[in-house]
């Protein structure tokens, strides 16, 4: 997940907004180091005590059902597989996660599987000696994850293990853990409006509003990079898996962390695979099925649950399930999305006269992380200014405009101060979009200048300042500032001089990469 900005589309949203309480606000929260991932909750309420109070109610579920759920540290699933052969008693959650999991790998005819993650682990002691996975090892490995690994009385409500092989719920228990938290934040009776609550990729869309989602290319992982598609959602979830973000390297060569527990050896022919469902858990897992399956048998597989999906293979070539268009544009929203798509072409229009002079300009930052175990993200902008200091381009911008309050991102003192600037030269403002991607690790961003300014005009050579500024509620101020000269001399990866709130910041300025799955 990540924010992004959009043009006129948004205007789909400021429709929907107005007919859902003329009281109601909007307002947005983000985390990072939830369930290793970053989190995102988006809230329409009467007022922001019950939002704070709604986002809460999430946390402390998303918490609860980690202490249940948790391979990396002390957690019922782990206390519960410690001993092999014996019945116990285990929590609703913990059985109704092994039923559904059961139901799940007998659908995907051994596809989903969370004992999968003995292969996993496999493959991660094979990358860390820089060498592919012993045709023994990966065997025996694949027979383990083969076997049935527990035995359930739902009855009785217990449990029992058959054996020791690791076992992860990854592929669904962040799906299963979305579903229960916006259960924890309806439930109260609060008024509550609308609901998005969005981890890692993994989202769910409750209450009155329609959510517009945009899918991330994957093949462009950056932040700003254009999206591939455009839907729009109510009461339903959406999850998207894929293997551009995660992996191996071993040698010169790339291998996907998606894996097939049928024979061990990493898939790739998917390279995203985005589902909407009735449920996360549901969207969860079928979204990492698709990433398996061949691309006929995950349609088939898809539309048999009353689901729709959107397929990129390697090549970039899209498959959407029946029923997907409709997520697209729905009827209720046709003209506003009409107006939208009509300004879209004429800024690709746009585009594709300017003729860039300039080199790829890529930026890494890695947010520093904040005591705790989960914490709101800071607000960021990274921008370029030319000579005369007109930010002529922004690549990344996270903030709240409504929640806590319209003067948190004016905290970005500089950016906010420029922007106006830009405001007024080119009448033109920017808005956030939700962006449906895979996974990723919490506060690791990238951004590309291609070029282009705002406008979509062709940038000259000369001299720019980066700017990478960060303010954090109840933190600190810190601001990056960079010069650089570009022309048409590359510059090799270069590192920027850190502080308490970027652990780590970096550029490279270079020909455009081609795209690639990794």
């Amino acid at each position: 997940m990540s924010l992004r900005f959009v043009g006129s589309l948004s205007f789909a949203l400021l429709l929907i907004a107005g007919f859902t309480s003329a009281r109601a606000e909007d307002f947005v929260f983000n985390h990072e180091h939830v369930l290793g991932t970053s989190l995102e909750i988006r809230l329409t309420a009467d007022d922001a005590a019950t939002a704070n109070a709604a986002e809460a109610r999430i946390l402390r579920e998303i918490e609860r059902q980690r202490q249940i759920f948790s391979t990396y540290e002390a957690s019922e699933l782990k206390t519960w597989q410690q001993n092999v052969g014996k019945s116990q008693t285990v929590s609703p959650e913990l059985l109704a996660m092994m039923q559904t999991s059961d139901a799940w790998r007998e659908r995907s005819r051994g596809v989903f599987n969370p004992a999968a993650e003995v292969i996993t682990q496999v493959w991660n002691r094979a990358a860390s000696r820089n060498e592919a996975p012993a045709a023994a090892e990966l065997a025996a490995a694949v027979k383990l994850a083969a076997a049935k690994q527990w035995k359930l009385d739902a009855a009785a409500k217990t449990a029992t293990p058959l054996n020791s092989t690791p076992i992860s719920f990854n592929a669904i228990a962040k799906g299963y853990i979305v579903e229960a938290a916006c259960q924890a934040a309806l439930k109260s009776g609060a008024k509550i409006h609308g609901l998005v609550v969005n981890c890692g990729g993994d989202m769910r869309i409750c209450g009155d509003a329609v959510h517009q989602i945009a899918i991330a290319d994957p093949l462009n992982a950056a932040e700003n990079a254009p999206t591939v598609a455009k839907i729009f959602v109510n009461n339903a979830a959406v999850a998207t898996s894929g293997n551009y973000r995660r992996g191996w390297k071993i040698g010169d060569k790339w291998y996907s962390h998606i894996l097939d527990p049928r024979n061990g050896q990493p898939v790739d022919h998917v390279i995203s695979a985005t589902v909407i469902a009735k449920s996360s858990a549901d969207a969860d897992a079928l979204a990492t099925i698709c990433n398996v399956l061949p691309v006929h048998e995950s349609l088939a597989l898809v539309e048999s649950h009353n689901a729709a999906c959107l397929l990129i293979e390697r090549n970039g070539e899209q498959h959407k399930s029946a029923g997907w268009e409709q997520y697209e544009q729905p009827i209720l929203y046709r003209f506003a999305a009409a107006v939208a798509d009509e300004n879209n072409l004429v800024a690709q229009a746009d585009d594709k006269k300017a003729t860039p002079e300039l080199l790829e300009l890529e930026v890494k930052v890695e947010l520093a992380r904040a005591p705790g175990a989960q914490y709101r993200r800071p607000y960021v902008a990274v921008w370029l200014e030319d000579a005369d200091e007109f930010p002529v381009r922004t690549g990344l911008l996270f903030m709240t405009t409504k929640a806590p309050g319209p003067r948190w991102h004016r905290d970005l003192l500089r950016w906010y101060k420029q922007d106006n600037v830009r405001k007024l030269a080119d009448d033109k403002t920017n808005l956030i979009d939700t962006i449906a991607s895979a996974s990723r690790g919490p506060g690791e961003y990238k951004a590309v200048f291609d070029g282009l300014d705002d406008s979509g005009k062709a940038l000259k050579p000369g001299k720019y300042t980066l700017f990478v500024e960060v303010a954090r509620e109840h933190g600190t101020y810190q601001i990056i500032r960079q010069p650089l000269e570009l022309g048409t001399k590359p510059i090799e990866t270069t590192q920027m001089k850190s502080n308490v709130e970027v652990k780590s910041a970096s550029f490279e300025y270079r020909a455009a990469a081609k795209k690639a799955a990794n």
